[in-house]
């Protein structure tokens, strides 16, 4: 039973740790950050952890929230669900890349995926909310944007990866799609979710971030990674 059970251990080390380190690195910082934000919450108020770990767009100056939004995460359950994702694009990453690209990708990618994914997420709610009738009733006076997930930096990194090679192959179940079927199928999706997110102004999963991490890092793997 317990020789079982350390087997076990032993195995899961093998696959996630060691045969994964800078991936396995960087979900432990997911935890040790989400730690810290319910800590801050708890003890120094919503609105200062609002300030160290959430980027806004009424604070875009806030220039460490564009590292620590990549990193941090909402809830428990959205960090769990991006875990997942991690080790299933960052395997990938560590087995097609040098590390410090990889890890370059997702910080310095993510990062600007903050940014800019705010500014794009509060103009089109801008637009999509005052130019046009929304459906929801909300007040218009204003838009604000708060966000927080790695999955800005994900997505540079899988930007990356498929734009590496266009014409190879991502095995999905029976389906083999080549990999700018998967950047144009992942692009609409986002595109389209950002719209209907304005539009109805309902729970987002951040599309718009993901569709700014999609572009920014095939950019950098159709022009530079691939020199």
């Amino acid at each position: 039973m317990n020789k079982s059970v350390s087997e076990r251990v032993e195995t899961v080390l093998d696959t996630y740790v060691v045969s994964m380190p800078a991936t396995a690195t960087l979900v432990g910082l997911f935890w040790i950050v989400h730690l810290l934000k319910v800590g801050v919450s708890q003890f120094y108020g919503s609105e200062m952890a609002l300030t160290l770990f959430y980027v806004r767009f009424v604070h875009l100056d806030y220039v460490w929230t564009w590292v620590t939004a990549t990193v941090g995460h909402v809830n428990l359950l959205h960090l769990v669900v991006n875990t997942y994702f991690a080790f299933l694009i960052g395997g990938w990453a560590e087995s097609t890349v040098r590390t410090r690209r990889y890890l370059g990708v997702f910080l310095i990618g993510g990062a600007l995926t903050a940014l800019l994914g705010t500014i794009v997420t509060a103009a089109a709610n801008g637009y999509l909310i005052v130019e046009f009738t929304p459906i929801a009733d909300v007040s218009t006076s204003s838009v604000n944007v708060i966000a927080a997930g790695s999955s800005m930096g994900w997505f540079a990194v899988l930007g990356m990866l498929l734009a590496l090679d266009l014409n190879g192959r991502v095995y999905l179940w029976k389906f083999k799609p080549r990999r700018w079927v998967w950047f144009v199928a992942l692009f609409v999706l986002s595109l389209a979710g950002t719209v209907s997110d304005a539009w109805l102004l309902g729970v987002t999963i951040g599309h718009p971030y993901h569709m700014v991490g999609l572009v920014l890092g095939g950019l950098y793997g159709l022009f530079v990674a691939s020199d």
